[in-house]
């Protein structure tokens, strides 16, 4: 309880702010404010691989990840165009841990020319999280994993029908085992 007084004094805000006894004596999180300074962003029953492909999950919300309007507006993300997904696999760790989420801004969604952002992408049925650029030649889409004991794909521009970039991963989350 210490520790939660020291939070909320650090972060400017009231503890009844943040918790508060129901009806049923347990403790609930409260998240609205009057000032709207918090935006709920679902997370969706997805998991990308970050690996080989995992065919994708069922695209509906299974939970909600508040995070603050201020701070999204930095970033210049829009809630209504991102979304929080799961990862599965090891071939972006260290980056992205198996078993963490990822937050996809679905309105950015072009490769580019170095290898610097991570993506979402879709290929045929498999959803993959990578680091992905075209070439400078413009004949290719290069998908690279953060894993150094998994190898690049080279997707050639002719074979790109069933390729889709989903968005670009603006925000990462894990939980560390015990």
């Amino acid at each position: 309880f210490e520790v939660l007084l020291n939070f909320c004094q650090i972060v400017g805000v009231e503890i009844g702010d943040i918790l508060r006894l129901g009806t049923d004596d347990h403790i609930n999180f409260k998240l609205e404010s009057a000032e709207d300074d918090f935006v709920k962003i679902d997370v969706l029953d997805i998991a990308l691989a970050a690996g080989d492909g995992r065919i994708g999950g069922r695209e509906i919300a299974v939970d909600q990840l508040a995070f603050k309007s201020a701070w999204l507006d930095r970033a210049g993300i829009n809630p209504a165009h991102a979304s929080i997904v799961h990862v599965s696999g090891k071939s972006m760790e260290p980056t992205l841990a198996d078993g963490g989420v990822v937050m996809i801004d679905h309105r950015d969604k072009t490769l580019p020319p170095n290898r610097n952002s991570i993506f979402a992408v879709r290929q045929g049925d498999a959803l993959k999280v990578k680091r992905a650029e075209r070439d400078a030649t413009n004949t290719a889409v290069l998908l690279y994993s953060d894993n150094p004991n998994e190898p690049t794909e080279v997707l050639k521009t002719t074979d790109l029908g069933e390729f889709e970039v989903i968005g670009r991963v603006v925000w990462s989350a894990r939980t560390w085992p015990a």
